[in-house]
């Protein structure tokens, strides 16, 4: 088991995998930097997430960094134990390539709303995808991040900061949306809906 402190690096594009990490306790983003210093945050994961395995798995580098968003505590499973586990423990294997068809899955459809979907219509998709916090959000060990800034919004969806705050100013508007301060409430979700099936 190993303890992480907020905003820590679990590990770094580029690095070598030695094993696979099991997300126990927190949050962590995977990003990707390119050589200007911009920012693309992949995803999230929270409690029971694998963390780096299709690197592992391939045996290539890391191509994300993975960040804590909180203090955390993940389980290693070093590459011995890895290889132990798939040659005993059949049902350890198939969930491990049910795992990389839907991260493959996921990423096909990111990649698709990059080329062919406007800004609009990504921020209304993640404006959708958000949950609300349950009320005791904050005694849980695994809760899932639910309040991002607007940088935080601009590196998900691979656009800019000013971009995000002038579609949110438009969505508040047309009445998609409230912002009220740092929150955002959803006030027309069927509208919202239609603006993020937009092409």
């Amino acid at each position: 088991m190993r303890r992480y402190k907020a905003h820590q690096f679990i590990f770094q594009e580029g690095e070598q995998p030695q094993g696979i990490f099991i997300l126990c306790v927190g949050d962590v983003k995977m990003t990707k930097t390119d050589d200007r210093g911009r920012e693309l945050t992949l995803m999230y994961l929270s409690c029971g997430d694998l963390v780096g395995e299709i690197p592992f798995l391939g045996g290539e580098p890391y191509c994300a960094s993975a960040e804590t968003l909180r203090e955390s505590v993940l389980c290693f499973l070093p590459r011995e134990l890895v290889e132990h586990f798939s040659a005993n423990e059949p049902e350890f294997s198939r969930r491990l390539v049910r795992r990389v068809s839907r991260f493959v899955c996921k990423t096909m459809d990111r990649a698709f709303g990059f080329a062919f979907r406007g800004a609009d219509s990504r921020l209304a998709s993640f404006l959708l995808s958000l949950k609300t916090p349950p009320a005791d959000a904050v005694a849980l060990p695994c809760h899932g991040k639910y309040d991002y800034s607007r940088r935080e919004i601009a590196q998900n969806l691979g656009l800019s900061p000013e971009t995000v705050i002038r579609a949110l100013s438009s969505f508040q508007s047309r009445g998609l949306i409230r912002i009220s301060g740092k929150s955002i409430e959803v006030r027309d979700r069927p509208g919202l809906e239609t603006v993020a099936a937009e092409h």
